[in-house]
């Protein structure tokens, strides 16, 4: 016997050594595809599928069948594998099998498994996705995306504030078109697809997400413009920062607070949008060609030059501040100036000096001019009578039309007045003066500028002085408009599309920038300019809108058209999705400081890729927060009709599980259950070893409790 069962144990271990398997009955759960695109092929089989099978139906969510032939039509209208593989792991079985036509995002099971591919549904299935970031008045583009697992013929109409959109077309996989309108108010698109299947639909409502903010600064007929248009508009003050996403400038550069100018091109650089209009006080006449020299898309044509002659006084009590300021003050003039402008300084104290005649405002000009300012020196008497006479012969041989003389004191004239005022009176030039302090001769100078035909400026304190300065060289070295009747020709470019501006009554010669592209001209002379300069864009426009344009019906969307083409540079955000596995690459254009994104309850960052690129992968819809900026992200996940290549995503699954694919004949055979001996086996063969021991133990005690037999004689 025991023998007999070590060779039981040996033989069964070297059955379990060879891994065998025997074909047992089993629970075999089959998971059936109830999705829109798939139930009517599984519904059509449920005849042949075998009744002996666990049955768990499955779209959105996954319920259990009582029978093959049961129907559900309240489980969602998209595909969930997890939600089905979870159904079916929880009743345990020994084999799964899908029914399903594929179109659905492939997910490894976590058992083996058997497929079985049904065709799906002939259908069109259409989607609308907005635009993410709309803004009031922008031309808006609502993405109409067909989708067909199989190729059909379809008829698509598409309603809304653009109209009827209607097309005849064939659908094979995914068809995009876009249906573009201007948004002014809330909108909605509807869009509906017939054809063989039926018929699909489709809305969205979407409303402007903000409004832009225009800060107006002394162009009330530009201000109403944009008001239409649906900007918020703010009429000043000028602030700093300046928080606005256009800054439309009407005013001169003396009208603004010091330092205007910097804050303004720094705004411009960082991405703000800049407008200039030819306003009495706008634009050359505000000194912005001077001021903004490299930003400014146009400059003036033809103007004429000016010429003026700085009569400063250097007596011994300017040392110090005074001086200083006025040197500063000096230097403002020069830069003022244009090339083909002239400027002199002539000093006096006790004695006259001519520091440098009237001379042309070129570079080099006014690199030597600048120098010799640094230079000044003060100390002396107030003597002012022979410093005048010569800046009066210095200016009058200046080969120019306007020509002007500027005074500048802080004490009493020791010389006398009354032959000064009459050479004043009678140069035929433009005599203005400058009080500085309460010592200087305000009375003498006041009437030294009443008879000179020029102006008079009291200056309290040194500080006033550079703006002072700059402030006459504006009056002297304006430029000219142009009133009348001028023609507007229109240049090729997506603002001036269907446009056709009137006559203008008002004009600024100008040309433009060779960085600056023209869309408006008359008679080959710039009207409207624009340009980029650093990440923000500008643009210059040579006319004063109180006096063109006044009866003109296009003028708001035009105006409005180009203020929001400014304001893109800093808003503008584009946003481009690449559907992946599992997910979505999103891909975001624009100028974000620090953009998070929520979705699915968790906050997270978008990865700098490049220059103002961001990238972030998801998987479902979520909000982009950068700021105040709210973007709500309506992404392109996979819907129910997207044309997933069905029997190829099936039979990856099935063969990377270990399992099969199915034919349709095969369906009336249950798939049989194989199960391994090995552990069975090495349970036999250890009970037998046991057995055995018991029995070899239990033959020794009997052994040794035996008495012994009687020995013979």
């Amino acid at each position: 016997m025991p023998r007999l069962l070590r060779g039981a144990v040996l033989l069964l271990l070297l059955l379990a050594f060879l891994d065998l398997k025997a074909p047992l009955p089993g629970r075999v759960v089959y998971l059936l595809d109830f999705s829109p695109s798939a139930r009517e092929g599984v519904f059509a089989l449920a005849e042949r599928l075998p009744k002996e099978g666990v049955y768990v139906a499955f779209a959105e969510r996954a319920v259990r069948l009582p029978a093959p032939t049961a129907r559900r039509l309240d489980l969602g209208e998209r595909t969930d594998l997890k939600a089905a593989f979870e159904g079916a792991a929880r009743l345990r079985p020994s084999r799964v099998v899908l029914v399903s036509d594929g179109l659905l995002e492939p997910l490894p099971p976590p058992f083996p498994l058997d497929v079985i591919h049904v065709p799906p549904k002939v259908h069109v299935d259409v989607r609308l996705v907005p635009p993410p970031y709309p803004l009031f008045g922008e031309t808006v583009g609502v993405g109409v995306v067909l989708e067909a697992p199989l190729p059909t013929e379809a008829r698509l109409r598409v309603e809304g504030p653009g109209g009827v959109l209607e097309r005849s077309l064939r659908v094979e996989g995914r068809k995009s078109l876009t249906y573009t309108f201007p948004l002014s108010e809330e909108a909605e698109v509807r869009a509906v697809v017939e054809g063989p299947w039926g018929r699909s639909e489709a809305q969205v409502r979407l409303a402007p997400a903000d409004r832009p903010k225009a800060l107006v600064l002394g162009d009330p007929a530009l201000a109403r413009y944009l008001e239409v248009q649906g900007f918020r508009v703010e009429e000043g003050p000028f602030r700093v920062p300046l928080e606005a996403d256009l800054v439309a400038v009407g005013l001169g550069v003396l009208d603004l607070p010091e330092g205007a100018p910097e804050v303004l091109r720094d705004y411009l650089r960082r991405g703000g949008g800049l407008l200039f209009t030819a306003t009495a006080k706008g634009l050359f006449f505000g000194g912005w060609d001077r001021a903004l020299p490299e930003d400014l898309p146009l400059k003036p044509l033809g103007r004429k030059g000016a010429a003026l002659v700085l009569v400063l006084d250097v007596s011994g009590s300017m040392e110090g501040e005074k001086l200083s300021m006025a040197v500063a003050g000096a230097l403002e003039l020069l830069r003022s100036a244009a090339e083909e402008d002239y400027v002199g300084v002539v000093l006096f104290s006790s004695t006259p000096r001519v520091l440098f005649p009237p001379r042309p405002m070129t570079a080099q000009g006014k690199k030597e001019a600048e120098s010799l300012l640094l230079s000044v020196r003060a100390g002396g008497g107030t003597v002012l009578g022979p410093a005048f006479r010569e800046a009066v012969r210095l200016v009058q041989g200046v080969p120019v039309e306007r020509k002007g003389i500027l005074v500048l004191s802080d004490g009493l004239i020791s010389d006398a007045q009354e032959p000064l005022l009459a050479l004043a009176e009678g140069s035929g030039l433009e005599v203005s003066a400058m009080a500085l302090g309460p010592d200087a001769d305000r009375a003498f100078l006041q009437a030294l500028a009443e008879r000179g035909g020029g102006r008079y400026y009291q200056a309290a304190a040194p500080r006033e002085l550079p703006r002072l300065f700059l402030k006459e060289g504006q009056e002297v070295f304006q430029g000219e408009g142009l009133e009348g009747r001028f023609p507007v020709a229109v240049k090729a470019h997506a603002l001036t599309q269907g446009f056709a501006p009137p006559p203008l009554a008002v004009l600024l010669p100008a040309r433009a920038e060779p960085w600056a592209e023209v869309l408006l001209e008359s008679s080959n002379r710039a009207v409207l300019a624009l340009g980029e300069r650093g990440e923000g864009r500008v643009a210059a426009l040579a006319t004063d809108l109180s006096r063109s344009w006044r009866g003109w019906e296009g003028a708001a969307p035009f105006l409005g058209g180009l203020a929001r083409y400014l304001v893109g540079g800093r808003r503008s955000l584009a946003l481009y999705a690449y559907p992946q596995a599992g997910g979505v690459r999103m891909v975001v254009l624009g100028r974000l400081e620090n953009p998070i994104l929520l979705s699915g309850g968790k906050e997270v960052p978008l990865v700098p890729t490049g220059p103002v690129r961001h990238e972030v992968w998801v998987s479902e819809p979520g909000v982009l927060r950068e700021g105040k900026r709210q973007i709500p992200l309506a992404l392109p996940l996979p819907g129910e009709w997207t044309p997933y290549p069905g029997e190829k995503v099936l039979q990856e699954m099935a063969e990377a599980s270990g399992g099969r694919v199915l034919r349709l004949q095969d369906l009336g055979l249950a798939p049989p259950a194989w199960v391994a001996l090995r552990p069975y086996l090495l349970a036999l063969a250890l009970f037998l070893f046991l057995l055995e021991r018991y029995q070899e133990a239990r033959a020794g005690a009997l052994a040794r409790t035996r008495p012994p037999e009687a020995s013979g004689p």
